[in-house]
């Protein structure tokens, strides 16, 4: 079974119980769960300490897993998930954050799993701005599409401060937090592989798979999204949706 899986926890800590601020009379989770159920052939689930998050969304037609509130990430809150649920091969992870991410986005990487271990999105940056924001993570493209490495610093670092030069060859991408997983990978990065000093220091957990050898393929997004991190990125949401 393929299953498009949600974590949403409450405790929130940049922008307080952020998956129920509303926009435009409905939580922001609801809009995140809605764009994944138009996905076809997929079973939605949501995977939450929070019964609040649970109430907001059980009248649509998902499966809502309770999990514990110790739990140290969405992927682990993901993975404790699927471990129970045998019937589950494939795994696009969806954080209850991105109430823009593109259904058609999601279908690609569904599809592109039938081939690669680990999917996830890019999106060309345009902006200096951007470039330099760290709240903006910036992966690096190998010739076939698959990460280098991730960054919230300016990568990769243009030795003559040539930004232009940057942007027209394409070599600056925003890292879009939507991934693609099949079961085994998934299960063997939340229960066996050890988090390493690169994962600790960026405070970036899809390292830990490039660090013990696995590749991630990269897809270029439909479009743009905005991840609802502070109160400035839930200001943009309001004003794009409203």
């Amino acid at each position: 079974m393929k299953a498009v899986i949600i974590p949403a926890r409450e405790g929130s800590t940049r922008l307080k119980n952020k998956m129920l601020l509303e926009i435009c009379g409905k939580p922001l989770i609801r809009w995140t769960v809605e764009n994944c159920l138009k996905v076809k052939n997929v079973k939605v689930i949501v995977a939450t300490d929070s019964t609040k998050i649970r109430d907001a969304i059980k009248d649509l037609n998902i499966d809502v897993e309770i999990t514990p509130s110790n739990l140290n990430s969405g992927s682990d809150r993901i993975a404790y998930v699927v471990k129970k649920r045998p019937e589950i091969s494939t795994i696009v992870n969806v954080q209850g954050d991105e109430p823009l991410i593109s259904p058609d986005d999601i279908q690609t990487i569904l599809k592109k799993l039938e081939e690669d271990n680990v999917v996830s999105l890019y999106y060309p940056i345009n902006s200096i701005q951007e470039y330099e924001n760290p709240n903006v993570v910036k992966v690096v493209l190998d010739k076939n599409s698959y990460a280098i490495y991730f960054s919230r610093s300016r990568i990769p670092f243009s030795r003559d401060d040539n930004f232009s030069f940057l942007k027209k060859n394409s070599l600056i991408n925003k890292h879009i937090g939507v991934y693609g997983y099949r079961r085994d990978v998934l299960l063997d990065f939340a229960y066996n592989l050890t988090p390493p000093p690169l994962e600790k220091a960026e405070k970036l957990e899809q390292l830990r798979l490039l660090y013990h050898g696995y590749r991630i393929k990269m897809i270029k997004a439909s479009k743009n999204t905005i991840g609802v991190d502070t109160f400035e990125d839930y200001q943009k949401i309001c004003n794009l949706l409203g």
